[in-house]
């Protein structure tokens, strides 16, 4: 979401006539970008934003803004915690950026803008440019989260949920795809929660999945509350439905679930995992969990590489739990040690592996349809994504201009570290 923020940010200066540049130390406006979902990244943008003080202190005329969820988090305490910082604009403020440097330029006062919109139309910033051979975008269909899960801040620093009129999106991606973007990933804090004027998530996938030319649909990320059976039917029935979801669980523990405030349990998630796969035996699940939650026991920890195995998930990312402030679990007492947690995350780490590498040895002999995103590092070599979302780069002996934005039947020949090779079926 971060990246499609920072591609949105792009788009809004240079139409108020800024340039990018690709050296910063050429640049007189630095922005950073920030997250603060653990505490680490918040940490990360502050350090980062603190980086420019000595370049600052020698270029007075040099602009320094930190954007993103630090900003809505901290508000003005930012200048407090960092000199040289001119501006603090949180997401929903982004429109605001050209007056703000304008203002700014003219020698007026340090900005702070902070707060949510109400979710109006002109509020979902689109996809104003398409570069060349952009094959796969983003599109923002949800904003916020109602959920409150206790470890997580983003209703916070997002806002609660607001949806987008369902029209609008149908229409962007019409939009897109005359652009040449071929396949269309639906983004949202819980984007499978959609709803808006009658419509819901599995209806708004049938009228995108009617779009002429898309090729692909893919989402992120969803809540397992909210994987209906309507929404599971489409997958194997739409064209363009894409076999691989990233479903996070965040832990294999009941108990822990429900200290989470999940509100689903370990049953409850393993039997959306077993319908996925009698739509799509060969599914792609991806995750996210997280190790060392208050209260977790080892027994706890134990169920949840358990259920690893279990669902069989071909990636998952994985996390130490960490303290965020304005979340119900702040207050609670952080008990595992942090030894303890590092311990237990280089334990899920290799379990994790262990099913990854099960799901790719599955892969060599099988036909994938790759959609062609670029040229290959070896000569006469072309690379894309499988429907699974696996990296492929292929031998392909037609031209790259004549197979981008296309779809290719690939047969996997080799499993490499971070991709698979294949040669053109």
């Amino acid at each position: 979401m971060n990246f499609h923020d920072s591609r949105r940010i792009e788009e809004i200066l240079t139409a108020a006539g800024h340039e990018a540049v690709t050296d910063a130390t050429r640049a007189e406006l630095l922005l950073v970008n920030s997250c603060t979902i653990r505490e680490k990244p918040w940490h990360k943008a502050i350090s980062e934003t603190g980086r420019f003080r000595k370049r600052k202190s020698r270029d007075h005329a040099l602009l320094v803004g930190l954007v993103g969820c630090v900003a809505q988090q901290e508000g003005d305490r930012v200048f407090k915690l960092l000199n040289g910082v001119d501006f603090v604009i949180s997401p929903d403020n982004y429109q605001q950026l050209p007056a703000v440097i304008a203002h700014l330029q003219e020698r007026g006062k340090p900005a702070c803008i902070t707060g949510f919109d109400r979710g109006e139309a002109e509020d979902f910033l689109g996809v104003q440019e398409v570069r060349s051979h952009e094959i796969s975008t983003f599109v923002t269909i949800t904003k916020g989260c109602d959920e409150r899960c206790h470890y997580c801040i983003v209703p916070s620093v997002r806002g609660p949920e607001r949806h987008r009129d369902a029209d609008r999106i149908v229409a962007e991606v019409r939009g897109l795809v005359k652009r040449g973007v071929r396949e269309v990933t639906l983004l949202g804090q819980k984007v499978n929660a959609y709803a808006a004027g009658g419509v819901d998530f599995a209806e708004l996938l049938r009228r995108l999945d009617d779009v002429d030319g898309l090729l692909r649909l893919r989402f992120t990320s969803p809540h397992p509350r909210h994987m209906t059976d309507d929404l599971i039917g489409l997958y194997g029935r739409l064209r363009t439905l894409c076999p691989a979801i990233h479903l996070p669980v965040q832990a294999g523990s009941d108990r822990v679930l429900a200290a989470m405030g999940r509100r689903y349990t370990r049953a409850d998630y393993l039997r959306v995992v077993e319908k996925l796969r009698a739509r799509e035996k060969d599914m792609a699940i991806s995750t996210d969990l997280i190790v060392g939650f208050p209260g977790e026991s080892q027994r706890d920890f134990e169920q949840t590489l358990s259920l690893i195995g279990e669902a069989g998930f071909s990636s998952a990312f994985s996390f130490m739990y960490s303290p965020r402030p304005g979340t119900a679990a702040w207050d609670l007492h952080d008990d595992v040690p942090l030894v303890e947690k590092e311990r237990r995350l280089a334990a899920a780490h290799v379990v994790i592996d262990a099913s990854e590498r099960r799901f790719r040895e599955t892969l060599p002999g099988t036909r994938q349809d790759v959609l062609v995103e670029g040229k290959g590092r070896m000569p006469g070599q072309l690379t894309g994504r499988a429907g699974n979302f696996q990296i492929v780069n292929f031998t392909c002996d037609r031209p790259f201009d004549e197979v981008c934005g296309r779809l290719v039947p690939v047969v996997v020949t080799a499993i490499n570290p971070n991709s698979l090779e294949g040669r053109m079926a």
